[in-house]
């Protein structure tokens, strides 16, 4: 009898094999308090990962409490090791403040500075891809696929704190599409839904990488532009105005016209309101004034 065989009563064997088990080998750090709750930030396999507010660094954060340089992680030999980098706040593990190089442990709390809290993970490449898919469908808006107003919000304060910190443009377009009820009435939802798909991707293909395109509401859409005045961001809008107008929406067995309108504020506009109601306020307003002025026009005055 082989070793690997065991009797039982009425001498039959039974066999049982073991499943494999998960390789959860990959780290991840997920984000619990801060910017973009639920994002996944993938740790390398091997090497260094720096994380701070610096633009230089591999996970960088807008947190004013978190230092320019203010933690690392190797990970060698299978081990990930945290140290702080004399950070002015500190990092800290399940609430110790670090003093010397510590191994994080799978389900370790993580806190950089004093707004900024993590979750260290390991994970399967499956769980990893999972927990991405989560996180871009919480970030999206399900018709269109453009970020949903919740994340456009949270971009925008992000993207107003550095331009200040920094002393760069911010801009801000907002645009509605013109006599969209028009299209529900006459066509029906779908083709409405349709059309918004449309514009969507058409404004994605068109904007920038840097510049960041949400779904506002309804027949609304934003776009957050970084790094050029009022005046550039005005001749951008121009440009989106043109494309939607001269790119007609296929459904069915037609083609459905459309065009929008456009209202354009800047860091500039706010005076010393510099935030993110005030901007969206101002852009706004002037989407309004081209509603007014006739449609199918940029205002960025006014």
């Amino acid at each position: 009898m082989s070793n690997d065989d065991e009797h039982w009563g009425g001498g039959k064997t039974v066999i049982v094999q073991s499943t494999p088990t998960a390789d959860r080998s990959l780290g991840v750090l997920t984000v619990v308090v801060g910017a973009q709750p639920g994002k996944v930030l993938r740790l390398p396999d091997q090497g260094l990962t720096t994380l701070g507010r610096g633009p230089e660094q591999n996970f960088r954060f807008d947190d004013q409490s978190v230092s320019g340089q203010h933690a690392q992680i190797v990970h060698i030999g299978g081990q990930f090791m945290l140290a702080d980098m004399k950070s002015t706040n500190g990092s800290f593990i399940n609430d110790q403040r670090l003093a010397d190089p510590v191994q994080l442990r799978d389900g370790d709390r993580v806190q950089l500075g004093r707004q900024t809290v993590l979750r260290f993970s390991l994970v399967t490449h499956e769980e990893e891809e999972a927990l991405q898919r989560a996180f871009e469908a919480a970030l999206r808006d399900g018709l269109t696929g453009a970020l949903n107003r919740r994340h456009l919000e949270e971009r925008l304060d992000a993207e107003i704190s550095f331009a200040i910190r920094h002393k760069t443009e911010l801009s801000v377009v907002m645009l509605d599409v013109d006599y969209f009820k028009r299209v529900n009435d006459s066509l029906g939802h779908p083709a409405g839904d349709a059309v918004l798909r449309h514009t969507a991707q058409l404004l994605q293909r068109t904007i920038r990488n840097e510049d960041t395109l949400a779904r506002y509401g309804g027949e609304e859409f934003t776009v957050i532009v970084r790094g050029i005045d009022l005046n550039w961001t005005a001749a951008m809008a121009e440009r989106l105005r043109v494309m939607v107008e001269q790119t007609p929406v296929p459904w069915q067995q037609q083609m459905i016209q459309i065009t929008a309108s456009f209202g354009v504020s800047s860091l500039v506009c706010c005076g010393t309101q510099r935030d993110r109601n005030t901007l969206i306020a101002i852009a706004d307003r002037r989407l309004y004034l081209a509603k007014q002025g006739g449609r199918n026009r940029v205002a960025f005055q006014g």
